[in-house]
């Protein structure tokens, strides 16, 4: 269980970091923001539309980054707690291979695929 504690903690932390690089302050986004708009005036709308492209790509990548710390850290405290590898909604194990390739993982693959089919189901 040591390798796996170690292993949600490197990935958290790297995640953690890419954020800190990405600038996380919402003040550096806003000044940002502010900054591409000056500049916008002599840009043609390609290069406006290129810039936003960016800056939302951006800001779905911080986002996405947020949302893997905290399911790093909530898979950590199930770690703590003694529940880390079993599914959360049938209670069975999460299987092996589906830890080591996403650690944080809360269902099994079984739970996961219903999960889709009824989000999908929802969608349609």
């Amino acid at each position: 269980m040591e390798h796996i504690r170690e292993r949600l903690e490197r990935e958290r932390d790297r995640a953690i970091e890419r954020l800190r690089e990405m600038g996380i302050s919402p003040h550096l986004d806003e000044s940002a923001t502010a900054a591409e708009a000056t500049a916008d005036i002599g840009r043609d709308e390609g290069d406006v539309a290129q810039a936003s492209e960016r800056q939302d790509l951006s800001f779905m990548t911080r986002e996405r980054l947020a949302e893997r710390v905290n399911q790093l850290s909530a898979a950590l405290r199930r770690l703590h707690e003694g529940d880390y590898g079993r599914c959360e909604r049938c209670g069975r194990p999460i299987e092996s291979a589906r830890l080591a390739a996403l650690p944080e993982a809360t269902t099994c693959r079984a739970c996961q695929e219903d999960l889709e089919r009824e989000a999908a189901g929802k969608a349609a």
